[in-house]
């Protein structure tokens, strides 16, 4: 009986490894896929030119979560799942602190946009700078107010575990209009590190100035990462020539392709290499959705075509204090509709 429980808790334990190791790969990894959407997605801008539509025009939903853009009517479609899997800015373990009020921003934001019909799945990569409306608790967690503040400061708000990552995702949900975020999945950022000697480091070309930060990365120089420069390396920004987080994105795509491909690897050679990953960052993560949801989502990733990434268009200006990037909410309002809604073809065509 204790065997049976063992084998019971180390699959769960594996699911989630998997999950993990098949998230990571495809938000750091896509990269090769991304122009290809990008370039789709500007034909779908340019042949739905919503000229005819007000600057300050918003999306209105109704009951029957119809949206009327640019003169059209558009309704949310079947059968679609959205999990938003975050980044944290944590030193180590997720814990809980005492009070609704933490040191954690999310400095890494994908929207998973998952469409079972289609079987095929898209990641929607949000800036941390985004300014946008973020819910803020009061001393009992309560939402009592909201401000305009960077995206990535909605997880402070909270004990810095499941609560902080609702909060987030209140905020996510409403920067897209109100659309709504099924799960989610936050791991710390020593997740990185410790992924990246599991995989026995990873090799990249340093693009980047980081003479500032870490004098191992020489820019120009191909070189295998190990665990503390990975970290450096895909959260790199203080100290750096680099004011927006434009470049940190980048360089995270590049990771994410470099990062996959020694994971598969490795895999092929050891098929324990799930088994090691998964005793080593399942501390690092918090999620809503149980080992069996986790395991089911994994499952259906890895039979699903990959449409790759896209990111929200906008400007990033130095604010008083902080970087601040501002959305062409025009472009988030077409990839909202283009993720998450058809057009209602059946009346526009009766008229």
């Amino acid at each position: 009986m204790s065997d049976s429980r063992e084998y019971g808790s180390r699959r769960r334990n594996v699911l989630r490894a998997v999950v993990f190791v098949l998230v990571s790969a495809l938000i750091l990894i896509a990269a090769d896929l991304a122009g290809r959407y990008a370039a789709k997605k500007q034909n779908q801008m340019t042949e739905n030119s919503h000229q005819d539509a007000s600057p300050d025009e918003n999306l209105v939903v109704d009951d029957k979560k119809t949206i009327m853009w640019g003169g059209k009517e558009y309704y949310a479609r079947d059968n679609i799942e959205a999990v938003l899997v975050m980044g944290v800015d944590d030193g180590g373990v997720q814990e809980s602190t005492v009070s609704y009020t933490n040191d954690d921003q999310s400095d890494f934001n994908v929207v998973l946009v998952i469409d079972h019909d289609s079987k095929s799945y898209t990641m929607l990569a949000l800036n941390r700078d985004t300014i946008t409306s973020i819910p803020c608790l009061d001393a009992t967690g309560t939402i009592t107010y909201r401000k305009d503040a960077q995206l990535a400061l909605a997880h402070t708000y909270g004990t810095g575990r499941e609560d902080s990552c609702v909060n987030q995702v209140q905020a996510v949900s409403e920067l897209l209009f109100g659309t709504n975020i099924d799960h989610y999945i936050s791991f710390s950022m020593p997740a990185i590190g410790i992924a990246n000697d599991a995989v026995g480091g990873v090799t990249v070309t340093i693009a980047d100035d980081f003479s500032k930060v870490d004098t191992s990365l020489k820019m120009g120089e191909t070189i295998r990462l190990n665990g503390r420069q990975a970290e450096t390396f895909v959260r790199g920004r203080g100290g750096m020539d680099e004011p927006t987080n434009l470049n940190r994105m980048s360089r995270q795509k590049t990771y994410m392709a470099a990062w996959k491909n020694a994971a598969l690897e490795k895999y092929t050679g050891n098929g324990d290499f799930i088994f090691t990953l998964l005793g080593l960052v399942s501390d690092y993560m918090v999620s809503d959705m149980t080992a069996n949801k986790l395991s089911e989502l994994a499952d259906q990733l890895s039979e699903y075509t990959d449409n790759g990434v896209c990111e929200t268009k906008g400007e990033a200006v130095k604010g008083d204090a902080f970087m601040e990037y501002y959305v062409d909410q025009d472009d988030l309002r077409m990839t909202v509709l283009d993720l998450f809604y058809e057009e209602n073809t059946a009346e526009s065509g009766s008229e």
